[in-house]
């Protein structure tokens, strides 16, 4: 189930209106944060945390709409020409390589600002 509905995606993007595909596009922003997610604790019924939630919603699926690439299929890509295809990839990890991320800078900061996404140092000793 999505985070946010179309109507919350409407209200973030006005004037412009919902894509045709925004209850996909929600769906898989919500699957995202999910994933960035594994391992928070977090109370899911808490209106704090479902606000939360829905704001990175939203910021993550209008990311993907300027993105152009819903699927995700690109984010090896660094550059592509169309008419007689051109396409250079990234190379893999490492300095300056790393992949394009696959979530939107805003929602980490909708997410971390609101302590939903937090990093807890593990010390050994």
């Amino acid at each position: 189930m999505a985070y946010a509905t179309i109507s919350d995606l409407e209200e973030w993007l006005a004037p412009e209106p919902a894509p045709a595909s925004a209850a996909r596009l929600l769906e898989q922003a919500s699957d995202t944060l999910d994933q960035a997610l594994i391992g928070a604790m977090y109370e899911p019924d808490d209106p704090h945390v479902q606000d939360t939630l829905r704001k990175a919603c939203v910021r993550q699926v209008h990311w993907m709409m300027e993105r152009g690439d819903e699927t995700g299929a690109q984010d090896d890509v660094q550059s592509m020409t169309t008419g007689q295809r051109s396409f250079t990839r990234r190379n893999g990890t490492g300095s300056g390589g790393s992949a394009a991320p696959r979530v939107a800078p805003a929602a980490v900061t909708v997410l971390r600002t609101s302590g939903l996404l937090t990093m807890w140092p593990l010390v050994i000793g």
